[in-house]
């Protein structure tokens, strides 16, 4: 399996957990925020490694 995609894919589900907390919570609260910011250093990760390596 592809290292990108592995990354790509913990950044959708860091996405979807802080999604669904906040959607139950009605707010941002500081585990929605640890999630999300989790998904964007995933995200940029995967980005990161699709560019350098191509895959």
């Amino acid at each position: 399996m592809h290292t990108g995609l592995v990354f790509a894919l913990l950044a959708c589900a860091f996405l979807v957990a802080a999604a669904l907390r906040a959607l139950r919570l009605r707010r941002a609260d500081g585990a929605v925020r640890t999630w999300a910011w989790l998904a964007l250093v995933f995200g940029a990760v995967a980005a990161w490694l699709a560019m350098t390596f191509g895959h």
